[in-house]
């Protein structure tokens, strides 16, 4: 048997800004000539696919019987999604709706077949929603259908320490809840997809400041680290969030300044976890009040950046209460709970990376190996929906993963990472660029 990481992401659409899913269990693969299918157990989840655009985010570590395999099945249950989309009469403003489908089982053929071996694999669900859109006449979404090309299936090899990416076994900024702990390690529950990813550690993990690997039992944590060569899961680094009251949600500002109230904000979330945290909350709309958050309370999930290269980073990408803007992408940490009853009441607010696609202007290339352009917005971006903003100014650094992408004036890509509105105008470093 051949251990295997499931892993999924998504192609996401410009107006889209939540898409849920839950993946049925189980996912089967269909063996060349026939016979008896592998199957692929998923826990009980609920997947929100937009926030893993451009980043595939892992579900489990199994077993998985090696050989050439010709077909896979996989249902999908109970899709939604949240999109913005403008209303033009009887005056010009921006609206929120909410599309469901229904569920749907599709077999994915594969040409040429799927082959995994007898090394250690990650396997890579792409969801393509883009494909999956029923859309009239004016853009607006009608409905959700899966078929065939809504879904990629991809095999990569474990890649070399140091250099691996988000397909390849690499975890960047991977949050969750510690639910076991051992000797060696500890198993971290991420969010609701309902994956148990079981950790080890050494010597030369990074552990919080005063805490011992015992002392993690049931807090949210962020985790750094790669995949060993052997298949195991390893942490190079662990920051502690929030103790084991606390709740940890993420997802998309809609409105800041809600009620008038500047310190009050419109948040869709994505994912989360915690003491009051359940699948049914993804998608939902929450009010956060960050009114009490001291400025050392606010922090930026860079990932596997170099932003050595980038100038001013104060004045660039700042990142407090008086620097937010409606399409950002936000995690918060509460001590408070969750609920819609009431504002939520942060102990942190980190900021996200997150994808957004558009067409490269004024490409200028910067000491350092580094570089500057333009991302103009598609008018049903998202992004430029909720902000009113028609572009963002992107700044790459020498880790940015290319991906195969052609950066050039002209050139149609999507650009994963942080998002930083200065007052004036969004910048974004650029750890991840895609076609």
């Amino acid at each position: 048997m051949t251990v295997t990481q499931l892993r999924v992401g998504d192609v996401p659409a410009d107006q889209v800004f939540s898409f849920e899913v839950t993946i049925g269990n189980p996912i089967s693969l269909i063996p060349v000539g026939g016979g008896v299918p592998s199957t692929i157990a998923v826990n009980m989840n609920r997947l929100e696919l937009s926030h893993t655009a451009g980043k595939m985010q892992a579900l489990s570590v199994m077993s998985l019987k090696p050989g050439s395999y010709a077909a896979a099945d996989i249902t999908i249950q109970n899709p939604s999604l949240t999109y913005a989309k403008t209303l033009l009469t009887p005056t010009l403003v921006t609206l929120i709706d909410r599309v469901n489908g229904t569920d749907q089982t599709v077999r994915i053929n594969f040409n040429p077949p799927l082959t995994v071996g007898n090394g250690p694999v990650v396997l890579n669900l792409d969801i393509n929603l883009p494909a999956a859109l029923v859309s009239d006449g004016a853009g607006n979404i009608r409905g959700i259908n899966f078929t065939e090309s809504s879904f990629t299936f991809g095999v990569q090899p474990i890649g070399f320490q140091g250099r691996q990416q988000d397909n390849d076994g690499e975890f960047e900024d991977e949050t969750g809840k510690v639910i076991e702990v051992s000797s060696s390690g500890f198993v971290l529950q991420t969010g609701q997809s309902g994956s148990h990813l079981p950790f080890v550690i050494d010597s030369t993990t990074a552990l919080p400041s005063g805490l011992h690997l015992a002392d993690l039992l049931g807090r949210i944590v962020q985790i750094e680290g790669f995949t060993r060569s052997d298949g195991t899961l390893f942490a190079q680094q662990v920051e502690a969030l929030g103790n084991q009251n606390a709740s940890q949600a993420e997802g998309t500002i809609t409105v800041v300044g809600s009620f008038n109230v500047p310190t009050l904000l419109e948040f869709a979330a994505q994912d989360g976890t915690g003491s009051s945290f359940t699948s049914t909350q993804i998608g939902q709309d929450f009010l956060v009040d960050i009114s009490s958050l001291p400025v050392a309370a606010f922090a930026t999930d860079y990932g596997d950046c170099d932003m050595s290269a980038l100038a001013t980073p104060a004045t660039n990408f700042p990142f407090d209460s008086t620097h937010l803007k409606a399409g950002q992408r936000i995690e918060i940490v509460t001590q408070s709970g969750v609920t819609a009853s009431q504002p939520i009441i942060p102990i942190q607010a980190r900021l996200q990376q997150q994808a957004i696609g558009g067409t490269v202007a004024n490409f200028t290339a910067l000491p350092g190996g580094s570089s500057s352009f333009d991302l103009l917005l598609p008018a049903d971006s998202y992004l430029t929906l909720l902000s009113k903003e028609t572009s963002i100014h992107v700044l790459t650094q020498p880790k940015t993963d290319y991906r195969g992408a052609d950066v050039g004036n002209g050139s149609v890509i999507r650009v994963r990472g942080p998002l930083f509105w200065t007052g004036t105008q969004f910048n974004m470093v650029a750890r991840r660029i895609t076609q």
